[in-house]
């Protein structure tokens, strides 16, 4: 990343000469204001939170050396590269707003695209390519006043997050809302299998105290997310944070356990690896033992090698989950997991994913022994559509509810026009869908 620029030369009727010093500042009586000749801008911060097609920079946020009057700022004052300003507030500290309030903060708010968008018509700063972009360039491109109306020149000067603040404890500059919730750092030592397990665990406030017990939801990611490092599996989509975000859990509080695995551990071949699957499903029993947990609501979700996991760990403990939310997953022998017919399923799947035809057969022989079964088809790029289509199939008799994302239209462009959904466009959706997460929640065992 850039690194920022200090000491801007800035043009006070006749050349000054430059300031080389961090803070020095040149005062000119000018009709009653102050004119300050270096950058003010003490600071630069990103706020980042994870959507369905992976972790984008939503917020910068500049500190300045003074309190900024917040009617002298609109959303030309600031250019960020290649990103649209949709809002500008002043604050007292580093952190979204939506209200001004009195402080040495200025927050811009970016636009961002939904994630139904393709990545490669990306220009909104998500992830890419699994590498998370957390960076922002932005210039002060008009003048800005203090509280004591001091005046802040428009600089050429390009201020960038710093890659380096933060020290042995990681980038300050770097806010992630949505990941700074979770508890790393737990590992789990199966006593049966001895498998060492390591995941992320949400608690919910105020969990000791309120004599309650709580939902606990399981979350496996698909196997771009295996790896070692912790925040991977909460960045490259949202189907760990979205229980944990304040919306959700204003509502609905519950634990959250986000699985990281070292390496694809289940395929397409009825292979997987047995302490793993087993230890994950001790895993759950042991934290449902340690804390507050409601055993007749815990849910397991996952996307691709998460949903095959899923049906596996259903099958094999019939007890243990009360529902499931499957992703862009499937079992290549659907009759090594026919006995979960009878357990509440909803099952999203792109019939543009190659594996589409064995998902909708994992369906038919839950059908053929006994399930009660929904069927619907959904366009994701019709906005007006996906409400309906949702709600549709929530409100027919099912135990088992196969949503499926109607060939060609799983995602858009940046015009707008319909492109193939294939199998992780399925995922990218998956946890906006309106009212499943809610019926999930209203599963009981």
């Amino acid at each position: 990343m850039k690194k920022k620029i200090l000491g801007t030369i800035l043009a006070l009727g006749t050349a000054l000469a430059a300031c080389t010093a961090a803070g020095v500042s040149v005062m000119a009586a000018q009709a009653g204001s102050v004119e300050t000749a270096a950058p003010a801008i003490q600071k630069m911060y990103t706020i980042n939170h994870s959507f369905g097609d992976g972790q984008k920079v939503t917020n910068v946020v500049l500190e300045y050396d003074t309190p900024i009057d917040p009617d002298s700022l609109s959303l030309d004052t600031y250019a960020v590269e290649n990103r649209i300003v949709t809002g500008v507030h002043t604050n007292d500290k580093a952190e979204e707003t939506s209200t001004n309030v009195t402080g040495n903060y200025v927050v811009l708010d970016l636009l961002v695209q939904t994630p139904i968008l393709d990545d490669s018509q990306a220009t909104d700063g998500r992830m890419q390519d699994q590498t998370v972009i957390d960076s922002a360039s932005v210039q002060q491109v008009k003048d800005v006043r203090s509280t004591e109306e001091a005046v802040i020149p428009a600089s050429d000067a390009v201020f960038t997050t710093s890659a380096g603040d933060g020290g042995i404890m990681g980038n300050n500059a770097i806010i992630t809302p949505d990941l700074d919730v979770f508890e790393d750092n737990h590992y789990y030592n199966d006593p049966d299998t001895h498998a060492v397990l390591h995941y992320n665990l949400f608690k919910p406030e105020g969990w000791e105290d309120s004599g309650k017990t709580y939902p606990l939801v399981l979350f496996i990611p698909d196997a771009s997310a295996v790896g070692t490092d912790w925040e991977t599996v909460l960045q490259c989509g949202n189907g760990g944070t979205v229980w944990a975000s304040p919306d959700w859990q204003a509502g609905n509080p519950c634990f959250v356990v986000a699985m990281i695995y070292e390496d694809k551990y289940i395929n397409d071949y009825n292979e997987y690896y047995e302490s793993w699957m087993d230890g994950t499903m001790s895993l759950i029993r042991d934290l449902a033992a340690k804390y507050p947990v409601d055993t007749d609501r815990i849910y397991t979700t996952g996307t691709s090698m998460g949903a095959m996991a899923s049906m596996v760990m259903m099958e094999k403990d019939p007890d243990l989950f009360a529902a499931a939310y499957l992703a862009a997953g499937q079992w290549a022998d659907p009759e090594a997991v026919k006995d979960i017919w009878n357990q509440n399923i909803f099952f999203l799947m792109s019939e543009d994913d190659p594996s589409y035809p064995r998902a909708a057969t994992n369906v038919a022989v839950w059908e053929r022994e006994g399930a009660k079964v929904a069927w619907q088809e959904i366009d994701v790029t019709n906005y007006n559509n996906i409400t309906a289509s949702v709600a549709s199939i929530l409100s027919m008799d099912g135990n088992v509810r196969f949503l499926s994302i109607e060939k060609g239209h799983g995602t858009i462009d940046l015009a707008g026009n319909p492109l193939p959904g294939g199998h992780r466009a399925t995922f990218r959706v998956a946890y906006d869908l309106p009212g499943i997460k809610e019926w999930l929640f209203a599963q009981h065992r």
